[in-house]
């Protein structure tokens, strides 16, 4: 597992101003994608009025996304070079880091390709659950490493090959997590947006979806006190 500080040069380098303008992070869902999640969110997720975080938003385009359709949008980043460009090309101040965030302020929080990044995961899903109110629903993508590329390519699959994986998820593992950090109502959302342009990508997408061996983990849970 790597160390904070080896995590911090990778996010430093991958964060460079050439790659965050020619898309090449590889940190970021990519424009189609996060505005199929812009769309999921606000037609089965977010309600009037609510208040949303979006936990680890990159160079927040899912927030720009969504203050455009009226949302309450805030974003929390770590990497100072995509907090820097939010600001400089979009406008948008992005939180450091989750102190603060007033306990109980939030209904939403958004975790889109987070959490397998994170060293320790419990913590950091108990500091969220503390700032949503109570009922306050997350909603969390990850790779899914019972999916079926990564069933055929096992360590080769890409999602396992990145240095900053540190934790990779199936439905299990991840509903058991939740369950330990306070969450209840935990579900998975079997036909989430699908990632991939055109009939044929989501024809691919919801076949895999059905037999449940998407490449994406979709999962919602609800906070208690």
């Amino acid at each position: 597992m790597p160390t904070t500080e080896e995590l911090d040069a990778i996010y430093v380098d991958l964060y460079r101003s050439d790659n965050i303008f020619q898309s090449r992070t590889n940190q970021e869902s990519g424009s189609y994608a996060l505005k199929q999640y812009a769309n999921f969110l606000n037609t089965h997720i977010i309600t009037p009025g609510a208040r949303l975080l979006d936990y680890g938003c990159g160079t927040g385009e899912l927030i720009e996304l969504l203050r455009a359709s009226g949302v309450g949008a805030i974003g929390l980043e770590r990497s100072d070079a995509a907090r820097r460009y939010a600001l400089a090309q979009r406008g948008l101040e992005l939180l450091q880091g989750i102190n603060g965030i007033p306990c109980g302020s939030l209904d939403i929080v958004t975790m889109i390709e987070v959490i397998e990044h994170l060293t320790d995961p419990c913590t950091v899903l108990s500091e969220i659950r503390d700032c949503l109110k109570p009922g306050g629903q997350i909603f969390i993508t990850t790779p899914n490493r019972h999916g079926f590329r990564a069933r055929l390519e096992g360590g080769q699959w890409r999602e396992a090959q990145k240095k900053f994986h540190v934790i990779l998820f199936e439905r299990e593992s991840l509903s058991n997590l939740l369950r330990q950090c306070g969450y209840t109502q935990i579900e998975q959302i079997r036909y989430s947006p699908a990632q991939r342009p055109g009939l044929k990508g989501w024809a691919i997408s919801r076949l895999l979806q059905l037999f449940g061996v998407s490449g994406t983990l979709c999962m919602t849970a609800r906070a208690t006190k």
